[in-house]
């Protein structure tokens, strides 16, 4: 089928079909909520990050799920490469689907980024597709697979793809992935965005903030409203929904801020009545398969609170 969600403004396309708008954890989101609501500063960030670059620059989504960002990135600028790396089958082919949809250059990779070529295990979350991890522990899993493992050091080599700007969001991982980049992020220098957690009093900042040492990066955290102040050091902060960093081999460009809060503002306009509509059939079908008539029950429940908030899209 086709779904559309409206594109802020400013770039070479007005629309996205994202395809189905409930197949994974962030399709619905979408639906629900809005590109709008989507990680407001992380993707700001990345926009304001794709604006400074010159045509033919690369991008890695690495982690990329049913891959927003690298569709965001091939739909309004001109990068030369996009390669996103989601190592769940049937989440790849959600975003191939997204690629053939809307007749865009990307590169899906399906496997996981690390610091060893090879295969592993991908534990499957029982919640949310977006969930999955190599880490064996960080959700609830009672099921897993075995992936192909790569290196992103070993992907540039065989593709000549040098990202200016990486995304990162492998729920722990991390570290491993910037470990087997560390040939890329030595010789080219990208601007890395990257998820940092703190959970059950584990902050995954310190091995971040290792794994960078000696590279000359700043850092600065994207929480609602960045202050753009440089950092010494990655922290995860438990609760409180600032999960992502800009990690940026050089002091960010004097306009920086005034790039991002120009993204922030068109992205707020790009809420959810402005989306596709859905069939109501369409919206209980997916949710008894997902989870039966309690999951029924709590997508009536949200939206009902959805119209009570001024929005209609279900």
């Amino acid at each position: 089928m086709t779904y559309w969600v409206p594109l802020p403004e400013g770039g070479a396309r007005s629309r996205l079909d994202i395809v189905e708008p409930n197949s994974t954890a962030v399709q619905r989101f979408l639906r629900r909520e809005g590109l709008a609501n989507y990680e407001p500063p992380t993707v700001a960030a990345l926009l304001a990050l794709f604006e400074q670059q010159d045509p033919g620059f690369a991008f890695f989504d690495v982690g990329a799920n049913m891959g927003l960002y690298a569709l965001l990135c091939a739909s309004l600028f001109e990068p030369g490469a996009v390669d996103a790396f989601e190592p769940t089958p049937s989440t790849a082919a959600v975003l191939r689907k997204a690629v053939r949809a809307n007749r865009l250059d990307i590169g899906v990779v399906e496997a996981a980024a690390g610091d060893a070529a090879g295969k592993a295990t991908l534990h499957l979350s029982d919640k949310s597709d977006a969930s999955n991890s190599l880490v064996a522990g960080f959700k609830a899993s009672s099921s897993g697979i075995t992936v192909e493992t790569i290196r992103l050091d070993d992907h540039v080599a065989a593709t000549g793809h040098a990202p200016a700007v990486m995304k990162i969001d492998v729920e722990t991982f991390e570290p491993a992935v910037l470990a087997g980049a560390v040939d890329t992020i030595e010789r080219h220098r990208p601007y890395i965005v990257l998820e940092v957690l703190n959970r059950r009093g584990h902050d995954h900042g310190v091995e971040i903030t290792e794994a960078m040492a000696g590279y000359g990066y700043s850092f600065y955290e994207l929480s609602q409203t960045p202050s753009w102040e440089p950092s010494d050091v990655v922290r995860g902060i438990p609760k409180s929904g600032h999960l992502d960093w800009l990690l940026a081999p050089t002091p960010l460009e004097s306009d920086f801020a005034d790039r991002f809060d120009r993204w922030a503002d068109r992205l707020s306009a790009c809420t959810a009545d402005r989306n596709s509509s859905v069939p109501l059939w369409l919206s209980v079908k997916a949710a008894m398969s997902r989870g039966g008539v309690r999951e029924v029950v709590a997508s009536g429940r949200r939206y009902v609170a959805a119209i009570r908030r001024g929005r209609t899209s279900t």
